[in-house]
């Protein structure tokens, strides 16, 4: 499998995760030394896998009430042989999300 479909398929369990909110997929797709980097109202923060896998747990799934998926692969960039960055758009419930996942081809 070339490295630009196993990036895709990695951005695709990512959508998977977010529309389904389930923990087994998303153990499978972290790296346990993740963190997550935001801004809300022009604050960063920074969450630790642990806190995100919680807000995860704690969310109603976008599945669950059927709402119809809506998401983007914007952009691969492979930086090396080891390293690169996937653009993505997603929408849970009534929040719109742009994320740059640095991942491991």
């Amino acid at each position: 499998m070339s490295t630009i479909l196993e990036l895709e398929k990695a951005a695709q369990s990512y959508f998977d995760v977010l529309y389904e909110c389930s923990l087994d997929k998303f153990e499978a797709l972290f790296h346990p030394s993740c963190s997550l980097f935001t801004v809300q109202d022009g604050k960063e923060t920074v969450l630790s896998l642990d806190r995100y896998r919680e807000i995860i747990a704690a969310r109603q799934s976008p599945a669950s009430i059927a709402q119809p998926r809506k998401e983007r692969l914007e952009n691969i960039l492979t930086l090396s042989a080891d390293a690169a960055l996937v653009a993505v758009s997603v929408r849970v419930h009534d929040k719109r999300f742009k994320d740059h996942l640095a991942m491991r081809p």
